[in-house]
Formats: structure tokens, C-alpha cells, sequence
């Protein structure tokens, strides 16, 4: 497999999750009346997770952690 393909599964996972997460975890915290806070909210979950999953996925191509093997169809 490319180191393409480990940097994709790295950062597509770690991305997502990440992004999920943060946004959740905030929805909690915050008052939905106020559309600033809610846009601040969106935006820090996204470069946090953008920024994250770039980090780990450059780490994972040149490391290749992880066994992402392909499934075969039968």
C-alpha cells in the first residue's frame, strides 16, 4: 500500500472523529441564541480536527501504523 493511502485513512478517521467530537462536546456548553458563538464553535472544531488529522496522517505515512488491509470480494 502508498503512503498516500495511510496518510488518507489517518487523517479521513482521525478528522472526522475529531471534528464530531469537538462540536458536540460544545453544543453542551453553549447558548443557542447567540449565532457568534455557534460559527466560533464550527470553526474551532474544523481547524482543530483539519490541523490534527494532517499532523497524524504525514506521522502515519512515514511510520505506517496500523493494518488496513483491503477487503476481498468473494
Amino acid at each position: 500500500m502508498s503512503k498516500l493511502f495511510y496518510f488518507k485513512v489517518t487523517f479521513l478517521f482521525v478528522s472526522v472523529g475529531l471534528f464530531v467530537g469537538n462540536l458536540a462536546e460544545g453544543l453542551f456548553n453553549i447558548d443557542y441564541s447567540n449565532t457568534e458563538l455557534l460559527l466560533k464553535l464550527v470553526l474551532k472544531s474544523f481547524v482543530t480536527a483539519v490541523l490534527t488529522g494532517l499532523l497524524l496522517g504525514v506521522l502515519n505515512m512515514f511510520f505506517k501504523i496500523g493494518d488496513f488491509n483491503k477487503k476481498e470480494n468473494d
